[in-house]
């Protein structure tokens, strides 16, 4: 949806997208935040600061729009909030013509690789999920014809890391969140079934 804005006598127009597919990295992560902030108590500033994530309009900006448009834009943000993002993991994307891919066999990622990406998560994903993307996409450099590819070596790069931010939507990026989630639940689950053995086992033993 489009909207035009008249700011100092100019008219600027803006865009609020329908779906959560849509947000570039940048903007979810500016959403996340806010939901997550506890020192916001008002709902009502919740909705006029993700408004002004998503369709980067100065809050005072907003306040100053007229009531029916704020139902407007209230009943476009219901709905857009509403949408589920993909949920399928990306495993090739495009950014600013160049190809990456998603790393090709977790297995193999070096020791400085898991490092990076754990002390990313430990500072806290919100503000460095484009960090922790950096690692698992990149540039590819070779590419076969069977579909296999290899990746550049990783190389910590803050250039690299604000390109994924800008240019990478939820739609590319969701179903890496959803991949590791699920990985998470199987590592939990063989870990109970290992130790549920354990322990039959040494029962057996006493007995």
């Amino acid at each position: 949806m489009k909207i035009t804005l008249v700011k100092d006598g100019q008219s600027v127009k803006r865009y609020i997208p329908k779906h959560w597919d849509e947000l570039s990295m940048k903007q979810y992560m500016g959403c996340m935040k806010i939901l997550k902030d506890q020192s916001i108590k008002k709902e009502l500033e919740k909705v006029v600061k993700i408004l002004s994530v998503i369709t980067e309009i100065d809050e005072v900006d907003i306040y100053r729009l007229p009531v029916k448009n704020i139902n407007t834009l209230g009943l476009k943000l219901t709905k857009f909030l509403g949408t589920k993002p993909n949920e399928e993991l990306q495993h090739l994307i495009t950014i600013n013509d160049v190809e990456y891919g998603f790393h090709p066999k977790l297995s193999d990622m070096t020791f400085g690789e898991w490092i990076d990406i754990d002390n990313y998560i430990n500072a806290g994903v919100d503000d460095n999920l484009h960090k922790i993307m950096s690692v698992l996409y990149r540039p590819i450099i070779a590419k076969q014809k069977n579909g296999n590819y290899a990746i550049e070596p990783y190389e910590p790069s803050e250039e690299k890391q604000n390109t994924i931010k800008d240019n990478l939507t939820v739609k590319e990026f969701n179903g890496v969140s959803v991949f590791f989630s699920n990985l998470g639940r199987e590592l939990l689950m063989t870990t109970l079934k290992s130790s549920i053995q354990l322990l039959k086992d040494k029962k057996d033993k006493k007995e």
